[in-house]
């Protein structure tokens, strides 16, 4: 894995012309990436749409990107803007279709219903896709990536206090779910 400040020379290289070099950076992280948008999304497909729009939003805009900050802070702040730009537009899509239906039909919208499955796992995930989007995103930053509370409100633009308050809410939200405590190894301070 790159240091920071290899990944910001590749990105000094992107701006340069350098398309070997945006390969290799993509390489570089759409491992995190990717494990990202799919604790964010649950779903493979939808992570792997989103990561595009993430790349090329990434590439569209490495001439923003101040070489004095962390460029994996800023690729998430990029992850995380492109996660919610895809919620709006699914809710958009899903209101359309949802209006379509009432228009054409009296019958009331059936919602699926979902077999839970009984792994640990899998009822972390459910409980994960449960949380508002800006708890969620705190936990998969700080448990998944690892960032720090600082690496964090950065990535996001909001104060550090901010990061703190919504990772205490989470956690909470978490442990009232799960009926535990998830201080242990996974979501462990």
């Amino acid at each position: 894995m790159m240091t920071d400040e290899q990944l910001a020379g590749l990105a000094g290289y992107v701006l340069d012309g350098d398309h070997q070099a945006f390969e290799r950076l993509y390489n570089e992280t759409i491992g995190n990436v990717y494990r990202t948008l799919y604790m964010l999304t649950g779903s493979p497909r939808d992570a792997e749409d989103v990561a595009q729009e993430v790349y090329l939003e990434l590439y569209r805009n490495i001439r923003k990107y101040d070489g004095s900050r962390s460029f994996r802070n800023w690729m998430y702040g990029i992850v995380v803007r492109q996660h919610s730009s895809f919620k709006r537009k699914r809710w958009r899509e899903f209101r359309k279709e949802q209006k379509e239906r009432e228009r054409h039909s009296n019958e009331a919208v059936a919602k699926p219903v979902s077999a839970r499955s009984q792994d640990a796992t899998d009822d972390v995930m459910d409980n994960l896709d449960q949380l508002p989007d800006k708890l969620k995103q705190v936990l998969v930053l700080r448990y998944i990536n690892d960032l720090s509370q600082q690496d964090i409100a950065d990535a996001l633009h909001i104060p550090v206090g901010t990061v703190k308050s919504r990772l205490s809410q989470a956690l909470r939200r978490m442990r009232q779910m799960m009926g535990r405590d998830l201080h242990g190894e996974s979501f462990g301070r």
